[in-house]
């Protein structure tokens, strides 16, 4: 049975017309901070989806006129694609494939800094025919975009196996890949920089799988010690490798790192320099993506090439033949990735 506004109502404990406020972005009489938590958490709950053939009425028009022939792009973790060098060149990919299929872009939002309410306003207001996803997000975020598409294609380094369609490029068999190449050079202790889940209560990620497969290779040996948890980018790293470094109970420095993407490498290899340390010689360090800067910085640095326009096509693709086709099945794309030896990490000869 169709979840409606009176059934959000009665769980969160207001009037329906409050709800219709808080849903519709109502800024002349807002409802207050307690009441609002209260409707969301219940919308979430309750997998409450707008009735759009109503809105359609006033608007004059029809559902078979919504959103045709459009699609909507949610980026999930980035502050600023058009400066993100990794989902900048994903959305590349994905604008020039929609404009070869004959699609339009009906929205490119992202989420970053958007609470739960923002995005499913958004969302509600600009309808879609189909929606690519790219990021990393938690269930609340999953749990919307199903109720409200039908038609979903992620693409990304991080599989997510929730029953829709995916492009993926795998990051987990990316980063052990890495972690080998580590270990093939003689690099017997490896310290993460990235994300880790076990660190952050607060957001359950649905797709992060590179701290896993650091702890998985790196079971015998594995040391939390070792660990860096910080957000993906190139500050937070840098920060928070500084801080690590000046720990006064810090023990030891292992002979490599393993960072979760490319802009974590750079800020950690920053800190690294400025503490004095070598590349490779003291410390070896790799990455994640092969970004155009991998190729510049001082030394130059080793990476998993991740071929991130292909990702934006290949979904566009994908998604365009779940539109067309209506099948009832998922469908999954793994492209290939690359290993680059560069000389952040190469002491001994290939």
């Amino acid at each position: 049975m169709k979840v409606t506004l009176k059934d959000v109502a009665l769980a969160a404990g207001v009037s329906v017309s409050t709800v219709s406020r808080v849903l519709n972005g109502n800024r002349e009489n807002p409802a207050g901070a307690e009441t609002m938590n209260k409707i969301w958490d219940a919308v979430k709950q309750l997998g409450y989806v707008p009735n759009q053939s109503a809105k359609n009425l006033v608007k004059g028009t029809s559902d078979s006129d919504l959103g045709k022939g459009k699609i909507g792009v949610l980026y999930t973790s980035t502050i600023d694609v058009k400066t993100d060098p990794f989902f900048s060149c994903i959305g590349i990919g994905i604008q020039e494939e929609l404009r070869r299929q004959g699609y339009e872009m009906a929205f490119a939002l992202s989420t970053y800094h958007l609470d739960f309410g923002d995005v499913y306003n958004y969302i509600s207001s600009h309808p879609a025919e189909g929606l690519i996803l790219t990021g990393r997000f938690g269930e609340d975020i999953l749990d919307m975009i199903q109720n409200h598409f039908n038609h979903i294609v992620y693409a990304g380094a991080n599989a997510v196996n929730k029953g829709f369609d995916e492009v993926i490029c795998d990051g987990y068999s990316g980063a052990v890949t890495a972690i080998k190449h580590l270990l093939s050079q003689g690099f017997d202790t490896i310290g993460y920089v990235g994300f880790c889940q076990e660190m952050e209560e607060k957001v359950n990620l649905v797709n992060e799988h590179r701290f896993r497969a650091y702890t998985e290779i790196m079971s015998d040996a594995y040391n939390s010690d070792l660990v860096i948890h910080t957000r993906l980018y190139t500050t937070d790293a840098y920060n928070a490798m500084n801080q690590w470094l000046d720990k006064p109970q810090r023990t030891m420095i292992p002979k490599a790192f393993y960072c979760a993407n490319d802009a974590t490498a750079f800020g950690v290899m920053k800190a690294l320099q400025e503490h004095g340390l070598r590349i490779p010689e003291d410390v070896a360090i790799i990455g994640l993506d092969d970004v155009e800067m991998a190729s510049f910085v001082t030394p130059t640095l080793s990476t998993v090439s991740i071929p991130r326009k292909s990702l934006g096509i290949e979904a566009v693709k994908l998604l365009v033949d779940k539109i067309g086709s209506n099948r009832n099945y998922a469908k999954r794309v793994d492209l290939p990735f690359d290993l680059k030896i560069r000389e952040s990490s190469s002491l001994l000869s290939e």
